[in-house]
């Protein structure tokens, strides 16, 4: 491996432009400057070049700019990729890339079925590289408070509750409003669902990282048109979901609710709350659309039954102080609390030192896991059990027929 890890960047669509090159580029300003973007691939070509720009401009690399992956993945000067492509082709191009010697960093949600992402995760301790999945929130600043003061300092005692409900009147689009760049998140086999996959896989993430261990999953997904049938069980295959009700139990004993509606009117539910015996915290960031999936990005309230009150500011900063410089500088590197650039840094930073990800394609299994259980249990009607799914004892219904497409679509053999 060269001097400095050489990164290819494959898809350079939004996520790529918005949020992963910037994070390099605050990573190189803060002096974590152990890589160099020396590729840059996309089929449209201003999305490569704007990303090769940006590169070039803000963080002094030159990159080769390529139209087609798999040309890349054989010529380029690379030893890691950074995959930012539709949903779908998460296992078929990581696959590949690992397979073809490279380390891999690939976007939420990991891949569309439990087969394929297992699949991701064997080839990548076949191939002795790293494999991780770009999961950011939990590196926020507020996440990695509140997950501290709920199993470190256990600032509001034992776990028992969360609840998560959000509803919110949205005009639903169909896919010729989209721009050209997002229909493919209409399609079946590379979008994998609707939000409980899309932007749900954060919530998932972050419930695990709270609570630890999923056990069971009770859900009913709905999808409602005005003036149609209202569709469930596995109509909703070919529908995208614009309601979910899921009922979750841990390992650990905590139990929580994720209920979320864009096709309801009237009044708006708000309730964001993680409850324990001795007190609790909220993320009172309502006025974020997302709040529902992206928790604890703004303001948050601990509140205690013996009077305590801590804002999200105060307890970000009982936090830090706690835990003491060691352990900030290993959360936030140089300081860095951009989430996307610390994700970067800890794939760079395990490639160079030879260590796991914070979470690799194993715990990125784990997180679909449960995307796929909402989906199963919904469709079958039943409460779905965590392990057994991940057994293969649950016959499949909602995975079946992606499977059965990217069987006929494998990841190609590539050779550097």
């Amino acid at each position: 491996m060269a001097e400095k890890i050489r990164l290819g960047i494959i898809g350079c669509g939004g996520i790529a432009r918005s949020r992963h090159i910037t994070g390099m580029t605050i990573l190189k300003r803060a002096g974590l400057d152990n890589f160099e973007v020396t590729a840059v691939c996309d089929t449209v070509e201003e999305n490569a070049q704007a990303v090769a720009a940006h590169a070039r401009e803000q963080q002094g690399a030159q990159p080769v700019i390529y139209r087609d992956w798999e040309e890349m993945v054989c010529k380029a000067p690379i030893d890691a990729v950074d995959i930012c492509l539709p949903h779908g082709l998460h296992h078929v191009v990581g696959i590949a890339c690992l397979e073809a010697g490279l380390h891999v960093l690939v976007e939420k949600p990991y891949t569309v079925t439990l087969k394929t992402g297992r699949a991701l995760a064997e080839a990548a301790d076949r191939a002795g590289k790293v494999l991780a999945v770009a999961v950011p929130h939990r590196r926020m600043p507020g996440q990695r408070a509140v997950a501290w003061a709920l199993n470190e300092a256990h600032l509001i005692g034992e776990v028992r509750t969360f609840f998560a409900n959000y509803t919110q009147w949205r005009p639903p689009r169909a896919p010729e409003q989209l721009s050209p760049a997002m229909v493919w998140r209409y399609n079946r086999e590379m979008g994998g669902g609707a939000g409980v996959i899309d932007s749900g896989f954060h919530f998932l993430d972050t419930i695990r990282y709270f609570y630890g261990e999923p056990e069971q999953v009770y859900a009913e997904v709905r999808a409602y048109r005005d003036g149609a049938p209202v569709v469930a069980r596995e109509g909703i295959a070919h529908e995208r979901e614009n309601t979910v009700m899921a009922l979750f139990s841990f390992k650990s004993g905590v139990i929580g609710t994720w209920c979320w509606s864009f096709a309801v009117a009237g009044k708006e539910t708000r309730d964001c709350v993680i409850n324990g015996s001795e007190g609790s915290i909220e993320d009172t960031g309502y006025s974020n659309r997302f709040v529902v999936y992206h928790q604890f990005m703004g303001p948050g309230e601990l509140r205690r039954r013996d009077g305590t009150y801590l804002s999200m500011e105060e307890l970000q900063a009982r936090h830090r102080r706690e835990i003491g410089p060691e352990r900030v500088q290993q959360l936030f590197p140089n300081g860095v609390t951009d989430h996307f650039a610390i994700e970067i840094w800890d794939f760079l930073d395990a490639i160079e030192r030879g260590r796991k990800p914070e979470v690799d394609g194993w715990d990125g299994l784990r997180t679909l896991a449960l995307v796929e259980a909402i989906y199963e249990s919904s469709w079958s009607g039943r409460a779905v059990r965590i392990d057994d799914l991940l057994a293969g004892e649950v016959p499949s219904g909602w995975q079946r027929d992606i499977d059965a497409y990217w069987d006929q679509h494998p990841a190609p053999h590539l050779v550097r």
